[in-house]
């Protein structure tokens, strides 16, 4: 008997064909077929009453995963939905862990984009901005771009495609720092259909979609090994161009094939059961109220597992465990760059084939770094080194105004002032050295006492070297001063006098700071600046 038939797309016809043959055919053994998602979900809803399972190569909408709703209902086809767990996978394999959604308003793009979502939930992947529109995208991708994603999951149709891109290349949101993920279902050269529908130069639509990568299941397998009817993928292939001559190829026409290999090994392990545990019972005994054999049915295909044209045919709760293909958008055509296996959980990269805008894989976010402001190494080297010379030059004014201090000639200019002066100028020449060690050099801790130490040697050092030496001139202008010409001697002592109160001024003030407001460490935050 004749145990499949081919459900139309067409709701009316369709419909009207499945329950025709329910009510005037024969018993049919399975249902074969389901393209358009209203079409298949209704008929797939109402199987378990006939006990028919049903089996279809071309209905993609993820609503038909729901076990409950469709008990009875397989498919060769991956959902729409298994993209995702491919997608988590090049996310992970190139250590992206912040992702954007743009999502057009379509139930079937919502869903893919739902299930993404738990599938990202629990990786350690942020999905750190969900955009939808339903015309224009510009809005949603202004704002994808104000929150700074750089990976963006895209779910959108060819014409939405168009106009993502051309607001993605007005905000400059492509190149080297941005990576788009697209559906990869897409016509060949969809863009040129949909063109003239935008405000958008073709150069600048090419320049945006430059790069992107596109994921969509792998329509035929790739491995050059013999598959359950004797033919490599690729003999299939070859013998299906030949036979269908000038006809459109449809890219479901391998999970059909198979589809029809599952039946085959389907009735293949019901008969071998009947067989083995009931003599008297044959699958033609089937009918639409026989609950036993339809389980039979609905479990033997729960089992299949061979190697067909399109991959690996195994199904987990109804679901196709297919494979997954990525392509990628080069120089205006679509090159494959790599696959992943639902079966093994394994992605494949091909050597060499991914080409990213710059030279290493876009960041998933703006990277701030931290990054001290020191004081240059060299520079400080340079003043040390001039700074040690000047010490050692006021050592050797030192040791010479020491040495000859009893001479006529340095006695009158006071060398004990001038040895003052001398060392107010060290102290000065050593707080050089304090103020070139920043926090490059030493730690927050050492960096507060430091400040306050340079403090006061620098204050210290300039008032002993100009108190000295405005005692000095103040000498001279007090005995010049003085009209009558009258002896008048000013000794070193009371010049002393006034160094060490300008000294003590100084400590006072010092003192005070340092009780009640001391020199803290702070941290002075620049403006951000592009790393070179």
């Amino acid at each position: 008997p004749l145990f499949f038939f081919f459900l139309q797309c067409d709701n009316a016809k369709g419909l009207k064909a499945f329950y025709d043959a329910i009510k005037y055919g024969p018993n049919h053994l399975m249902v074969f077929g389901g393209v358009c998602a209203t079409v298949t979900s209704i008929i797939a809803e109402s199987l378990k009453g006939w006990n028919l399972v049903q089996l279809s190569f071309a209905a993609t909408t993820p609503e038909l995963a729901d076990k409950k709703k469709y008990p009875y209902f397989f498919r060769t086809v991956p959902s729409d939905n298994a993209v995702n767990p491919a997608i988590l996978k090049l996310l992970k394999y190139y250590q992206w862990k912040r992702v954007g959604t743009l999502t057009q308003d379509v139930q079937r793009f919502s869903e893919v984009r739902n299930d993404l979502t738990g599938v990202l939930y629990g990786e350690d992947i942020e999905i750190s901005d969900t955009e939808s529109f339903s015309n224009d995208p510009c809005t949603s991708v202004k704002k994808l771009k104000g929150n700074d994603v750089r990976i963006i999951l895209g779910q959108f149709d060819e014409e939405m495609a168009v106009k993502v891109f051309c607001c993605a290349y007005d905000e400059e949101m492509y190149g080297s720092k941005y990576q788009w993920i697209i559906p990869g279902w897409y016509e060949n050269l969809w863009w040129e259909s949909w063109i003239n529908s935008s405000q958008c130069l073709s150069k600048n639509l090419l320049a945006a979609m430059e790069g992107y990568i596109g994921v969509d299941f792998e329509p035929l397998s790739s491995k050059m090994i013999k598959t359950i009817s004797g033919r490599t993928p690729q003999q299939y292939e070859k013998e299906y161009n030949a036979k269908r001559g000038d006809g459109q190829s449809s890219k479901f026409h391998g999970y059909a094939y198979d589809g029809i290999w599952v039946i085959a090994k389907t009735l293949q392990r019901a008969m071998k059961y009947l067989n083995a545990t009931n003599k008297h019972q044959k699958i033609e005994d089937f009918n639409y109220t026989n609950h036993k054999l339809g389980k039979i049915f609905l479990d033997a295909m729960n089992e299949t597992n061979f190697f067909g044209v399109t991959g690996q045919v195994v199904f987990r709760n109804g679901e196709r465990m297919g494979t997954i293909k990525f392509t990628q958008f080069q120089e205006r055509k679509e090159v494959k760059v790599g696959e992943y296996n639902a079966v093994a959980d394994t992605l494949e990269i091909i050597n060499n084939s991914i080409r990213f805008q710059g030279l290493e894989p876009p960041k998933d976010k703006t990277i701030i770094q931290e990054e001290l402001r020191k004081i240059s190494l060299p520079l400080y080297s340079i003043l040390s080194a001039l700074t040690i010379l000047g010490m050692i030059m006021a050592s050797a004014f030192l040791f010479f105004n020491i040495k000859n201090r009893n001479q006529k000639l340095i006695k009158m200019s006071s060398p004990y002032m001038n040895n003052l002066i001398i060392l107010g100028g060290m102290l000065s020449y050593a707080s050089i050295f304090l103020f070139g060690l920043d926090g490059s050099f030493v730690s927050e801790k050492t960096f507060e006492t430091l400040c306050t130490v340079r403090t006061w040697i620098l204050t210290v050092g300039y008032t002993t070297a100009f108190g000295a030496m405005f005692a000095k001139t103040w000498r001279v202008h007090a005995i010049f001063k003085n009209v009558k010409m009258k002896k008048k001697i000013i000794k070193d002592q009371k010049l002393l006098v006034i160094v060490g109160g300008m000294l003590l001024i100084d400590l006072c003030i010092l003192i005070c700071w340092q009780v009640v407001d001391p020199l803290r460490r702070t941290v002075e935050k620049y403006n951000m600046e592009v790393c070179p």
